[in-house]
């Protein structure tokens, strides 16, 4: 299973090196900002509703600062050389480099679509803690700051129509305009500490998407149809992000530990092993029906250029 992801993924990236030639990748922001002109007044909605110092992007801020496209052309190309050596690399390294990769491609998809201030992250956004044998109890703590490039995941998803389990707010229709309304669903509702077990037990689908429709229904839900489905596609994909960022930080600081979970003594072990390749297929798969981040990003990608990006409501 982990090679055949490995391949999988190594044959998605193909996809994307056109968009490291630098005037390709200017076209496609500039597309992108027409795209998403109609919705420009969400991101300011989103901004006074969390005090999140997000703001959309605009040709001429662009063409002021054209580090910017240069900065996220590098972002991308650092994501693919770290995955290609990833792929090639021991099992003990490999999630070390894989994440990063994932951490460089984070940069590039949320600075693509958005910009902050102040503009970088100052910081993952997430900790982990508790290395014990007993991997279930392994801590993550996401930072309460806001300023890591987690949070800036959370901020760039939610403007781009997702409903995310890890955002405080959900985007609702109020009447034909966008709002923000506070996630009553919210998985870091109690504390922004959980522990492994809980991360890896937890179902986008079951536990997220079908109860918040049974407790609240979906009729005000935006929906945003590159993303197949708003509430567990970008859900799943931060939960994953999550899993390969434990994984990493296992691998990189009790690699003794991470080789007894590639060996798979416990049942818990093994769950977390196998949820790390997951990780990587839902990271960069590419094929039919896939829901990978790369999969759904060539959807934002060829809508926004064919001036197909919406947000409607669910059906």
């Amino acid at each position: 299973m982990f090679h055949s992801a490995v391949e999988a993924a190594q044959k998605s990236w193909f996809f994307y090196e056109p968009l490291t030639l630098l005037s390709t990748y200017k076209n496609f922001q500039k597309k992108f900002i027409d795209s998403f002109y109609p919705y420009e007044y969400l991101v300011k909605n989103y901004r006074t509703r969390t005090n999140r110092q997000i703001y959309p992007l605009t040709v001429e801020y662009l063409d002021d600062n054209p580090q910017v496209a240069e900065e996220n052309v590098a972002l991308l190309k650092n994501a693919i050389e770290l995955w290609r050596s990833a792929a090639q690399t021991t099992d003990s390294i490999a999630p070390i480099l894989f994440h990063y990769s994932w951490h460089c491609f984070n940069s590039f998809f949320v600075y693509t679509f958005f910009r902050w201030e102040p503009p970088h992250s100052a910081s993952h956004g997430i900790t982990v803690s508790n290395f014990t044998d007993s991997t279930d109890e392994i801590k993550i703590t996401v930072s309460k700051d806001g300023n890591g490039i987690f949070q800036k995941l959370v901020d760039a998803w939610t403007c781009l129509g997702g409903s995310l389990a890890f955002s405080a707010y959900l985007p609702i229709f109020e009447g034909e305009k966008i709002e923000f309304q506070p996630n009553q669903t919210y998985f870091l509702q109690k504390s922004n500490c959980l522990n492994l077990a809980q991360l890896l037990s937890f179902d986008p689908v079951n536990d997220y998407e079908r109860k918040y429709w049974y407790t609240f229904g979906k009729e005000k839900l935006v929906h945003n149809p590159s993303l197949s489905n708003s509430m567990n596609v970008p859900t799943r994909i931060l939960q994953n992000y999550l899993v390969l960022f434990v994984a990493s930080s296992v691998a990189r600081y009790r690699p003794i530990l991470w080789s007894s979970v590639l060996s798979g003594d416990t049942n818990s072990k093994v769950a977390f092993a196998l949820s790390y390749r997951k990780a990587l297929l839902i990271y960069a798969e590419f094929g039919i029906n896939s829901q990978s981040l790369l999969q759904r990003l060539s959807f934002l990608i060829s809508d926004s250029i064919e001036g197909k990006f919406k947000l409607k409501k669910h059906l």
